[in-house]
């Protein structure tokens, strides 16, 4: 027999309270175990995140691949990591993830950390809001920007220094940012540092090397007989592109003590890129020694007035952010002066720069003294050994012929025959010239400024640069100073030749003159223009030519791909040449 409650009626069974809590229990089990579910979720996708942020080492990656990741962490729709500048106030770069090209276009200019983005630059914490426009330090956006209200952001440390910070923006689900959130954006920040940290510093590695080969190929290139101005040309060139600069120049001190343009990298018939730097503040900042950076607004150094900005301004043209003013100088000698300037907008770049361009300064004013060093001692060398020549000339070949002639007109007086006396008094005339040619001679060997045959290819371009517009490359290989005088004058024949027909009939804006003496003699002239024309391959081409073929050599001119022609005037060295060079070694 049933009792009256066990339901025997068909009603349905009472719930207890035990099995209320038990089922409250399992509900909130449940609950957590999700919970758990997407913490381990969320913490997989975070060390996703980092591996995948720090798999890079190329820093512009590194700063996309943050924002990215923060994005995708914790569901918004806009990201952005602003850079700050070297005094921690302002932000001078600003990488964005969410908006369309067009967006950033009608946007404009990029923030600089004013409102909200100012406040996270003076506190650098972690701040999480549910309303961008109703926080006090609120700026506003401008015309055209997303509506955006929701708001996350974390700054990046590296070692405990602040270099950006991480903003976040709009959360997918519409919801709020949570704590969980924020937790998670404070890690990636963590290991975004120490990924930023990375980058940077295999960045400056490879800045390093590539300066340390810069410095050695300017130092190799003076070092064997390469001009001031065209190694100085390299310096400029290389400098700029590691600097990621958008011009520079070098100046160098003259004999006369004056600060002289000697390269820039504008066009060459650029005004400044000749000029002479009067400006007395030129010399304050050589005398000084240190590097300046002068910022876009321009304020200068104590003690150096606006006539340095004027004349960088005739030489580098207007429009440029960051200027870097660097001596060269080798202890206290003034050499001259490196100045690279940068686009607008690359003020953090510039400052990253201006140490290791120091550097190559430093080791630019090493390359020059010692080139320098190189040159006085050969042409003492030279001196030394004209000299001893010289003695031996004086005291023994013009002793004898002195000897001679006076033993000649003793003996004329001895002569009975006319014709025997006339010949006689002939010889000793001759042997008077003789005599003169050869003090001629000594006189000229003395004189310090004689030029050697490298010198006086090197004076040929240099004569010609006014008619072609620029200053052609000229490389020297070899023992050219050894050559013999007819052959020297048809070296430089052909090189005044080819680069008359490059001023008259090529049109070109870049020429290089190759001279090198080993097997065989070689002159290579190549230039960028449009060709020579028949004209000057019909006249002054056959006399090249010719004096190739005395020599039992060749000329050959042929076009240059994409543009250009090339010339190459070769001749044969004898045995009794290359001998000759050889011995005088």
């Amino acid at each position: 027999m049933r009792s009256p409650d066990d339901g025997s009626d068909g009603a349905r069974p009472l719930v207890t309270p035990a099995a209320l809590d038990l089922d409250d229990l399992i509900g909130e089990l449940r609950a957590r175990a999700e919970a758990s579910t997407r913490s381990h979720e969320r913490l997989a996708h975070l060390l996703d995140a980092v591996v995948a942020v720090t798999a890079d080492l190329e820093l512009s990656d590194v700063l996309s691949r943050i924002v990215l990741a923060a994005c995708e962490l914790v569901d918004a729709k806009y990201g952005a990591l602003g850079v700050l500048d070297r005094d921690r106030e302002h932000l001078v770069e600003f990488i964005t993830r969410g908006l369309t090209p067009e967006e950033r276009a009608a946007i404009g200019e990029l923030p600089h950390g004013k409102g909200v983005l100012g406040l996270l630059i003076r506190e650098p914490h972690p701040l999480r809001l549910p309303d961008l426009s109703e926080h006090p330090s609120s700026y506003g956006f401008p015309p055209h920007h997303p509506a955006m209200h929701t708001f996350l952001g974390a700054p990046v440390r590296i070692r405990n220094e602040v270099f950006g910070n991480i903003y976040l923006t709009e959360k997918s689900d519409g919801e709020e940012f949570t704590a969980d959130d924020e937790a998670i954006l404070v890690a990636l920040a963590a290991s975004a540092g120490i990924a930023i940290d990375n980058a940077r510093l295999y960045e400056r590695t490879r800045r390093q090397r590539a300066w340390v080969e810069t410095s050695s190929e300017l130092s190799q290139r003076l070092l064997e007989g390469s001009t001031e101005r065209d190694a100085m040309r390299f310096l400029v060139a290389e400098a700029v592109e590691h600097a990621y600069a958008r011009h520079g120049f070098v100046a160098l001190h003259d004999e006369l003590g004056q600060l002289h343009v000697v390269t820039c990298d504008l066009q060459p018939d650029t005004v400044g890129c000749d000029a002479v730097l009067e400006a007395p503040g030129w010399r304050t900042l050589v005398q000084e020694g240190e590097p300046v950076l002068l910022g876009s607004d321009r304020n200068l150094p104590p003690g150096v007035e606006d006539g340095l900005l004027t004349e960088l301004a005739a030489v580098l043209g207007d429009g440029h952010g960051e200027i870097a003013v660097l001596p060269v100088v080798v202890g206290t000698e003034d050499v001259g002066v490196l100045v690279v300037a940068w686009d607008k907008d690359s003020a953090s770049v510039a400052a990253e720069m201006i140490e290791l361009l120091a550097g190559l300064a430093g080791q630019t004013g090493l390359a020059l003294t010692a080139s320098r060093a190189q040159r006085d001692k050969s042409r003492l060398v030279l001196l030394e050994d004209r000299d001893r020549i010289a003695r031996d000339m004086h005291d023994h070949v013009i002793q004898r012929l002195f000897v001679t002639g006076l033993s000649l007109q003793a003996a004329s007086h001895l002569a009975t025959h006319p014709t025997v006396r006339a010949r006689v008094d002939d010889a000793v005339d001759e042997l008077d010239r003789a005599i003169k040619d050869i003090r001629r001679a000594i006189f000229e060997l003395h004189e310090v400024n004689a030029p050697t045959a490298q010198q006086a290819i090197l004076d040929l371009v240099a004569d010609l640069t006014t008619p072609l517009g620029f200053h052609p490359d000229v490389s020297v290989e070899g023992s050219v100073d050894r050559l013999p005088a007819d052959v020297m004058t048809d070296v430089l024949a052909v090189v005044r030749e080819a680069l008359s027909n490059i001023a008259r009939h090529a049109g070109a804006d870049r020429a290089s003159v190759h001279v090198e003496c080993a097997q065989e003699l070689l002159v290579r002239v190549r230039d960028n223009g449009g060709g020579i024309a028949d004209v000057a391959r019909r006249s002054g081409l056959d006399n090249l030519a010719r004096r190739a073929q005395v020599h039992g050599g060749s000329l050959e001119v042929r076009p240059r791909a994409p543009s250009g022609t090339e010339l190459a005037w070769r001749i044969p060295l004898t045995e009794t040449r290359r001998q000759e060079q050889a011995g005088s070694r």
